[in-house]
């Protein structure tokens, strides 16, 4: 089982942590070879500059939104992304502002025992992240204390 933490940043930003490394980070790694491939299939597109490196592309999201006592993180999603399957979760937002413009998606299922996080997506790309990135089980106790956490003062 893996750890999870959410933690509150600046300007009360939720950054999610899956044993001591960012989502974010996890996601970047997942998707670099998919976005290197495509600034390479798209580099006529963009002559002279390079076509945008789209790994990682991701903001987190404002614990008004998502933190506790918000179901957002228990599968009952508060944020919902172009493209969204009814039983997906968006994890992470577009750097843009609008979150559901370019997001990072994923299946959360929260039984008595366990929260798991797996088929890991693009809302945009066809990327297989889920051949690099997930699934992710953790202990339900330790999960729903990790989100509790992020409960506005």
């Amino acid at each position: 089982m893996q750890e999870i933490e959410f933690r509150l940043a600046g300007h009360e930003v939720v950054k999610v942590l899956i044993d001591g490394v960012l989502l974010l980070d996890l996601v970047r790694e997942a998707e670099l070879p998919y976005a290197r491939y495509e600034q390479l299939e798209r580099a006529e597109e963009f002559a002279p500059e390079p076509a945008p490196l789209l790994a990682g592309e991701y903001s987190d999201f404002l614990g008004r939104f998502t933190g506790w006592p918000t179901r957002h993180y228990l599968g009952e999603p508060v944020e919902v992304a172009y493209n969204q399957e009814d039983d997906e979760t968006m994890l992470l937002g577009c750097t843009c502002g609008i979150a559901e413009c370019w997001a990072l998606l994923a299946r959360i299922e929260v039984t008595g025992t366990q929260g798991r996080w797996s088929g890991f997506r693009n809302n945009h790309r066809d990327w297989d992240l889920s051949a690099t990135l997930g699934p992710f089980v953790f202990s339900r106790r330790q999960y729903e204390e990790a989100l509790a956490s992020t409960a506005r003062p």
